[in-house]
């Protein structure tokens, strides 16, 4: 009796031993305790910090954005709580509405969410019906009153336009030349400057006529002229006003 008491009490000793011989277990325990407080802790003060926010506040005027757009685009995000509501998702929300170019959004301790919104800015009318932005993006606009570029081209075609746009209108600025309008048509480009002066180029070589007519443009009076015509694979042709015509043919 004596021998099989002694074997279970070495056992219990054994199983003692190999318990104190993990050292791990005692941080392994101050962490998950630590982990445990932190987890109480944010879930009690959690109610506190996430208020909700349910003030608007639009910075800077704006013409073509009403409030109610914003609000509307922002349904299911806004109103949100103060941790919750994602400042990023507000943005892409609102850089989807056809008028809004840039977005600037932030959350104002307690209860106010900020926004500043750039609206795009009409540069040029597109095929008589619509606007155009800086970058060729049609806008939802018809503001014929306004003195701006008159654009035409094919349905989808508004950013080839545009980027031609900028690189004619610098072009003319540099000789004194004002574009007021420009057409994309299937027999080429057609730039129309003030006091109704023409110059058409080919499709496909608008910059290498460009070039060309810039080599030889100081030699003619361009308030005699009516048209320029350099789609011409040698060379190109003059069409000069009524007024002067006589002169030179004379």
């Amino acid at each position: 009796m004596k021998a099989k008491g002694a074997v279970r009490i070495k056992q219990r000793r054994e199983s003692l031993i190999n318990l104190d011989g993990l050292p791990w277990l005692k941080p392994v325990s101050a962490v998950i305790t630590l982990a445990c407080l932190v987890v109480s802790v944010v879930l009690l003060t959690m109610p506190l910090i996430n208020k909700d926010i349910h003030k608007l506040q639009i910075d800077g005027p704006l013409e073509h954005v009403s409030t109610e757009q914003v609000r509307q685009a922002l349904v299911g995000t806004f109103p949100g709580g103060f941790i919750s509501l994602s400042v990023e998702d507000v943005v892409i929300r609102l850089r989807e509405l056809p008028m809004v170019a840039h977005v600037e959004a932030e959350k104002v301790w307690p209860d106010t969410l900020r926004l500043t919104l750039h609206e795009e800015q009409p540069v040029a009318i597109w095929n008589s019906r619509s606007m155009l932005s800086q970058s060729g993006e049609v806008l939802p606009l018809a503001l014929a009153l306004l003195q701006l570029p008159q654009l035409k081209g094919r349905d989808g075609g508004s950013r080839l336009v545009m980027q031609h746009f900028q690189l004619f209108n610098h072009w003319g600025k540099r000789h004194s030349l004002s574009l007021l309008a420009l057409n994309n048509t299937a027999s080429g480009w057609q730039l129309i400057y003030a006091d109704d002066f023409q110059i058409w180029l080919d499709s496909s070589q608008a910059m290498q006529g460009l070039q060309q007519l810039e080599d030889v443009l100081h030699q003619f009076d361009v308030s005699r002229i009516r048209r320029i015509d350099m789609r011409y694979e040698q060379g190109f042709a003059v069409a000069w006003k009524k007024e002067f015509q006589a002169v030179v043919q004379g």
